[in-house]
């Protein structure tokens, strides 16, 4: 059995799918020249939103700056409260103890045997 297929029809057949490639890359290139332009358009549409973003950021980094010093001598005045705290605790607990030691000899004196 042997099949035999006449050159015409090779060609035609090369013809029409080299007809269905160029078709499919016009669609293709239509679409990705409507995405371009999309960006485009978007990148134009903020641009000075992106450039007002850009300049704002110098003085952002400068509150930054002073919130974190302000946050450090807010936790050294915290550390400096703690300790006159403790101080006036431990002050509160020695002069409790010498009361309590007080009002014992005073009991002792007064009691009646």
């Amino acid at each position: 059995m042997t099949i035999t297929i006449n050159i015409d029809t090779i060609l035609f057949l090369l013809a029409l799918l080299g007809c269905a490639t160029l078709i499919a890359l016009i669609l293709l290139l239509k679409k990705l020249t409507a995405f371009i332009s999309s960006v485009d358009a978007l990148l134009v549409q903020n641009s000075t939103n992106v450039g007002l973003a850009i300049s704002k950021i110098p003085a952002i980094l400068e509150n930054v700056d002073s919130v974190t010093d302000n946050a450090k001598e807010v936790s050294e005045v915290a550390a400096d409260i703690s300790n006159d705290i403790s101080t006036a605790k431990e002050t509160v607990k020695n002069g409790i103890i010498v009361s309590a030691g007080l009002a014992a000899k005073a009991k002792d004196h007064f009691k009646k045997d």
